[in-house]
């Protein structure tokens, strides 16, 4: 299997049993928690607890999501997340990722005297700070959770008679008081794609919010009544000024910013100029395998973290695993749809 088919399959492959059917039960999640091998990842305004372990193999560092036992009676602001499942890889140190766990989230509660008592040792990070470098099981459980409890903290009203609502299926819907209207959990579709030209050549943009080295694909919400392919062609003529003339789909990523479903493409033109629209945009640039390389090496330019999608879409082009740039504390890309 090629690195970017294997990227593609790592991004795929499911790692949980959400139980679906299971879940709506109103004695599901009661159930569970009486579970004596359930485990809590707790959450704070899209941030988890993360603690630094030794590796058994290479006696290094790697962070990872500090679990903890559910303990007491079940709180409000619990959320089923799932069972994992059998095969998945990335167990914690301690066991507790091990097939068969299931794992609840809780939402931040001032309250709660588990928020007072964080160790020491445990940091508090989002996504976009560890997703690189968790295993795929716990940058899933991660992704679930940072889009769920967005979700509820934005729900907490209902859009049809403003009326306050109610958390029902273990956390997967929210119930109006008044009119009783049920609301499900959003996600956003947005297109990000990856243009090649006739000499193969691979179109990137670097964002004006960004710093100025930091090149990625193009990517924009999909907006009302609009077919992907639309989106892909609407997106790219508006920011770097090229018409695409035909589209492939290649993969999708969950991209919990706050519920967005990043769609992967690969997009082909016969153009040969393109200019940025500079208001989003602040510069494109065609490159070479070549180029692509010596620019990533030497630091000129840098690339989208490993974890998203727009890194698995260039390492596809590029046809084998990019290669790394000196160590760089320019932040992740934030605000908008393309930062995947």
């Amino acid at each position: 299997m090629s690195d970017s088919s294997a990227r593609f399959s790592q991004l795929t492959r499911p790692r949980l049993d959400r139980h679906s059917d299971e879940r709506h039960r109103e004695e599901w999640l009661p159930e569970i928690w009486e579970l004596a091998d359930t485990k809590v990842l707790r959450m704070d305004g899209g941030k988890a607890p993360i603690a630094e372990v030794r590796d058994a193999d290479s006696s290094e560092l790697r962070p990872e999501l500090a679990l903890t036992a559910a303990k007491g009676t079940l709180p409000e602001n619990a959320l089923y997340l799932g069972e994992i499942i059998s095969g998945s890889t990335g167990e914690s140190s301690d066991g507790s990722s091990s097939p068969g766990t299931h794992v609840v989230a809780l939402r931040f509660d001032p309250e709660s005297p588990q928020n007072s008592q964080t160790p020491e040792n445990i940091h508090w990070q989002s996504m976009r700070q560890v997703g690189h470098v968790l295993s795929a099981l716990h940058a899933d459980l991660l992704t679930h959770a940072a889009a769920l409890t967005a979700w509820h903290s934005a729900a907490t009203f209902c859009p049809v008679c403003g009326g306050t609502t109610e958390v029902r299926g273990s956390g997967w819907s929210r119930v109006c008081t008044q009119c009783e209207r049920t609301q499900f959990p959003r996600t956003d579709p947005a297109v990000i794609t990856a243009v090649v030209d006739q000499q193969d050549r691979l179109l990137l943009g670097s964002a004006v919010a960004w710093d100025p080295r930091r090149f990625s694909t193009f990517a924009g919400f999909v907006e009302a009544g609009e077919s992907l392919e639309d989106a892909i062609v609407r997106e790219v003529q508006e920011e770097a000024g090229v018409t695409v003339e035909s589209v492939e789909y290649i993969g999708s990523q969950a991209w919990p910013f706050p519920r967005s479903l990043m769609l992967g493409f690969l997009a082909h033109t016969s153009a040969v100029q393109a200019t940025a629209d500079e208001e989003e945009i602040r510069e494109v640039r065609w490159f070479t395998r070549k180029s692509l390389h010596d620019d990533v090496v030497s630091g000129a330019v840098v690339l989208p973290p490993r974890s998203a999608v727009s890194h698995a879409l260039i390492t596809h082009w590029y046809g084998t695993a990019l290669p790394d740039g000196p160590a760089t504390s320019d932040p992740a890309p934030a605000g908008r749809a393309q930062s995947a």
